[in-house]
C-alpha cells in the first residue's frame, strides 16, 4: 500500500488511513499502561497492560504529528486515542529489531490478545500455513488476519469508516479486503496484549462482524 494505510466500506466508497513515518525510540523500561490519552480522548476501557508481548510496551510516539501527552507510548496512542484515529503504528514495525514478531512465534499457531484488556481477538494462521500468514503479513506491512482467525465475539467492524474495534473499545486496524477475501489489516501494538483471567468490562464499538 505504499504510504497509505487505506480503508473501504460496504458501499464501496474509498477512505485513506495516513500512516506516517514514526521515529522510533526505546525506553529505558517498559511504560505501557502508565500514561493513557487524556480522558475526552480516550476510547479505550482501562490501561494499555505493561510488559506487552514483543518488546511493543518500549516504543514512544516521537515523530506522531498529533499533539499527544508527552508521555504516552506508541500503543496508548495508536490503540487508545482518538486522535490517532487516522495514523497507523509504522509500516513494517512486525520486523523491526527487537520486536521480530515472526522470529518470535515461530511455526506456532499464535493468540493475539487485545492489548488494553486481554481477551483473545485473532488466532494465527488458521486454514493456511504460517508461510502463507507471514507472505500476506509483509506484502502489506501490518499483521494481516482473514476470515477464519478472527474471533468474532471480540472483533467489529465500522463500515463506514473501515476502523476495527475490540469490544473492549480497543483501535486496532483497519478492515480491507483484497482479492483473496476479507482481511484484517492490524497494529501489532494493538495487539501484543497477555491473557487475563477477568477481562476488563466490554465497550462495543462499531457494526458487528461480518460473517
Amino acid at each position: 500500500l505504499g504510504p497509505f494505510h487505506a480503508a473501504t466500506d460496504t458501499q464501496a466508497t474509498t477512505m485513506t488511513r495516513v500512516v506516517v513515518s514514526i521515529a522510533l525510540a526505546l525506553a529505558g523500561s517498559a511504560r505501557g499502561g502508565e500514561a493513557p490519552p487524556a480522558a475526552p480522548f480516550d476510547t479505550c476501557s482501562g490501561p494499555v497492560q505493561a510488559n506487552l508481548r514483543y518488546n511493543i510496551s518500549g516504543l514512544s510516539t516521537e515523530g506522531i504529528p498529533v499533539a499527544f501527552d508527552d508521555d504516552e507510548t506508541l500503543a496508548d496512542a495508536v490503540c487508545c486515542d482518538s486522535r490517532a484515529a487516522f495514523y497507523a503504528e509504522p509500516q513494517n514495525l512486525f520486523d523491526t529489531p527487537g520486536v521480530a514478531l515472526f522470529e518470535t512465534i515461530g511455526n506456532a499457531t499464535t493468540v493475539f490478545y487485545d492489548s488494553v484488556c486481554g481477551l483473545p481477538l485473532f488466532t494465527a494462521p488458521v486454514n493456511r500455513t504460517m508461510a502463507d500468514f507471514e507472505a500476506d503479513t509483509r506484502e502489506h506491512g501490518w499483521p494481516s488476519y482473514r476470515a477464519s482467525e478472527v474471533h468474532s465475539e471480540h472483533v467489529f467492524v465500522n463500515f463506514t469508516t473501515g476502523f476495527v474495534t475490540s469490544s473492549c473499545g480497543t483501535h486496532l486496524g483497519t478492515f480491507l479486503p483484497d482479492d483473496q477475501g476479507d482481511r484484517w489489516c492490524i497494529d501489532l501494538s494493538c495487539v501484543a496484549g497477555n491473557p487475563v483471567a477477568s477481562p476488563l468490562p466490554a465497550a462495543p464499538n462499531g457494526a458487528p462482524f461480518r460473517a
